[in-house]
């Protein structure tokens, strides 16, 4: 799928500027800055400033059906060659994708919060693949389905997110009437009916998604033989600074300002902006300002002008959890939270690094990582390891990307692989269920959240035997 972004999404700008422009496209990915700077370039290419407002609809895709997607399409442009619609995140595609039963749920629960039961329901029937119908009268499917997904996710969900479902009945007799609340197979079956007739000559459709979707799906298939499909990956981080694409772009874009950055302050741009593409963007508009006349910027530019980011904090937080160092890792959490992280979130991400900990724990009890694995430097870990044992082994992980080790960036799992010899699968599943107590007593607990994280952190630094001693005492 990557070989096809990268050779499939230039072509879209260039083939509007030499007029030829398609019906439908699809832009999806990991990295989100790009989707959203090639739809910036479409819809420059597409449309005019004056009649940009009379041809321009954007569409939330957990909000609408697809039929009211194609009619918004049949529309005809006002005094302009092309009417452009934009639907973001249509969970038709995120059906494809396999996306995470709790995120989707949470997405709902909150739109049910923000006073949108509409959307709420039309996301939960993508989920269920019930209907609206059958949700109001609680039949015989509703309630077996719905008892199947709590049974399924359990561990990811909330008390919140459990009493949001347990009111979706409720919530159901808050819409005034069904229509155009469709199944994820019925938007399919149209979708596609839609896109093998006859299609428009003065529309485009554009859709966004983030994340990745089924590449191999009828759907995705017949929008990429008919218009284009493109999926945009992760920049990675490049053998040298000629393969690294971050980097040449980076220095593309200071030298339109006839200004260069030197190797070590690109580094140290990246860690403060955590390689996101969004940040790094903001970050060199405010590095060309700073500098003035200068032409080379250099590390003391970047430690000016772009504060330290809760990016490396927290990175520096699990660093030091891996290595059990209870000074750096209390020194990190304080810097964590000064930097306004909220302490469930804090907690959450720490759950997350042992969680992706005992994963690599686990690869290496089944054999699939040597336990000498920790002492490789990092480019022969990201060639010879890590991408091998991604492709073989991460739809064996846990679907969401968020906590799948083999589907973060090279280097990240580079770090957590360095807390391996200093933790044991129990010590790890105990820590695990440290984080659960921790997210209870943030949530319901009159005790200083800063508090109840610095003992979280002692704890999972501890040795086993301080550990127990701590207890004995209490």
């Amino acid at each position: 799928m990557r070989q096809q972004a990268q050779s499939t999404t230039p072509n879209i700008i260039k083939e509007m500027q030499a007029g030829k422009v398609r019906p439908v496209y699809l832009l999806c990915g990991e990295e989100q800055y790009l989707v959203e700077n090639t739809l910036k370039q479409m819809l420059e290419n597409l449309l005019s400033p004056e009649t940009r407002d009379f041809n321009l609809t954007n569409l939330d895709g957990a909000e609408v059906s697809v039929r009211e997607i194609l009619s918004a399409v049949e529309v005809y442009p006002v005094m302009a060659d092309w009417r452009v619609v934009v639907v973001s995140e249509a969970t038709v595609f995120k059906r494809q994708q396999g996306p995470s039963s709790p995120e989707i749920i949470q997405s709902a629960a909150e739109a049910a919060e923000e006073g949108n039961p509409r959307k709420a329901i039309a996301l939960m029937v993508k989920v269920l693949g019930v209907s609206a119908q059958d949700i109001a009268d609680e039949t015989s499917d509703y309630r077996e389905t719905i008892g199947d997904l709590i049974e399924e996710n359990e561990e990811g969900l909330s008390a919140e997110d459990l009493e949001f479902l347990r009111n979706l009945p409720q919530i159901t007799s808050q819409i005034d009437d069904f229509q155009h609340i469709s199944g994820a197979a019925d938007d399919t079956e149209i979708l596609i009916e839609w896109l093998d007739g006859e299609l428009p000559k003065t529309s485009v459709l554009i859709f966004t998604v983030k994340g990745n979707v089924d590449g191999r799906s009828r759907l995705v298939k017949l929008i990429g033989r008919v218009g284009r499909y493109a999926s945009f990956a992760s920049l990675e981080p490049g053998r040298s600074r000629q393969q690294d694409r971050v980097y040449q772009g980076v220095s593309r874009k200071f030298e339109t300002f006839g200004k260069k950055i030197s190797p070590s302050a690109f580094n140290l741009l990246q860690r403060r902006t955590g390689n996101d593409m969004h940040l790094i963007a903001e970050a060199i508009e405010k590095i060309i300002a700073f500098v003035g006349e200068k032409t080379r910027v250099d590390e003391r530019d970047i430690e000016t002008v772009i504060a330290q980011s809760s990016f490396e904090n927290i990175f520096a937080l699990t660093d030091a959890l891996g290595r059990r160092s209870v000074p750096q890792a209390l020194s990190s959490l304080h810097s964590v939270l000064e930097s306004g992280e909220p302490p469930i979130k804090v907690n959450a991400l720490i759950a997350r690094q042992i969680r992706l900990t005992l994963q690599a724990k686990l690869l290496v009890d089944q054999g699939e990582l040597k336990p000498t694995v920790d002492r490789m430097n990092y480019q022969s870990f990201a060639d010879t390891v890590f991408k091998p044992l991604a492709d073989k082994m991460s739809n064996h992980l846990p679907t969401a990307a968020q906590v799948n080790l083999l589907k973060q960036n090279p280097y990240a799992a580079y770090k957590v692989i360095q807390a391996i010899p200093f933790f044991s699968t129990d010590e790890l599943i105990h820590g695990l269920e440290q984080t659960l107590e921790a997210d209870v007593q943030l949530k319901s607990s009159q005790l200083d959240p800063e508090c109840i994280l610095e003992q979280l952190v002692f704890e999972l630094c501890a040795k086993p035997d301080t550990r127990r001693l701590a207890r004995n005492r209490i």
